[in-house]
């Protein structure tokens, strides 16, 4: 992966404020979480395909006004038959030399990455689409994290009842 250092200096009206070093990268993954601290529940939603081809969008989390916080909408992994994909947003994503190169892991599994680059609506918002392992069934809260080219991001949490 292409990485490189180069120093970096901040003026205001002439006056220098700031200088020091920074590394510039091609990718720099990170996930984004609900409550946009950078951990803890992720900014996520859940397809399900059922056998028939039918599709439903469903949240992994929700705000709780009475505790004043996001709280976790446990993803069921219901019938058989259907089929679930976890469809995470992030940054620095996009960048990737490859789709191979995108790697996630869910509750400590690795998940087959379907999509990973560019959401398409929101400038700067990348999406990874990874299909969720029925082996999580029954797991409670698990940690999600990507790694791209290498670089592995920040950890969320899904809740998979």
């Amino acid at each position: 992966m292409f990485r490189t250092t180069h120093s970096l200096s901040v003026y205001v009206d002439g006056q220098l404020v700031a200088d020091g070093y920074t590394t510039l990268s091609p990718v720099y993954p990170g996930l984004f979480s609900a409550d946009a601290s950078g951990k803890g529940l992720a900014a996520a939603v859940v397809l399900r395909v059922k056998a028939d081809g039918s599709q439903s969008y469903e949240p992994v989390t929700m705000f709780n006004e009475a505790q004043n916080k996001f709280v976790a909408q446990p993803i069921d992994l219901g019938a058989e038959t259907d089929r679930f994909f976890l469809l995470l947003f992030g940054t620095g994503i996009r960048g990737r030399s490859q789709p191979s190169a995108v790697r996630v892991r869910v509750g400590g599994i690795d998940a087959p990455v379907l999509f990973a680059g560019a959401q398409g609506e929101y400038a700067g918002l990348d999406q990874v689409n990874v299909e969720l392992p029925r082996s999580l069934k029954g797991r409670g809260d698990i940690s999600v994290a990507c790694n791209v080219d290498g670089s592995g991001s920040n950890a969320v949490t899904v809740n998979v009842k």
